[in-house]
């Protein structure tokens, strides 16, 4: 995908996300804190967003930053996604804490090994 394909899917998403949501543009600039005409550009190709752009804008629409860039063929639900953020968190914990035990079983090896 190029700069361009990029750009317009960016475009696509942001008005139809904008939709989903049932706001108009001067909505949508008031809750992301950005000018109607910035949206309207973003909307239309004709600007493309910053980081910053791409952070007010998913907070506003309540999504994820990524869901601005995401291509149709990969979306995934709010569910599947708040699913994927809490077996990303249980994971996290259960190595955690698998390398707490491990690194505890290592010290008292070590210290046994050196008492004799």
């Amino acid at each position: 995908m190029n700069a361009v394909e990029l750009q317009e899917l960016f475009s696509s998403n942001l008005k139809e996300l904008r939709g989903q949501a049932n706001l108009s543009q001067m909505k949508l600039a008031e809750k992301a804190d950005l000018s109607v005409g910035y949206i309207c550009d973003l909307e239309s190709g004709r600007r493309w967003g910053t980081p910053e752009t791409f952070s007010k804008l998913a907070v506003a629409l309540d999504v994820s930053p990524f869901e601005l860039l995401l291509p149709k063929e990969m979306e995934v639900s709010a569910s599947d996604i708040q699913f994927r953020r809490n077996f990303a968190s249980k994971v996290n914990k259960a190595m955690q804490k698998n390398l707490r035990t491990a690194l505890d079983d290592a010290v008292s090896k070590a210290m046994t090994d050196s008492a004799n």
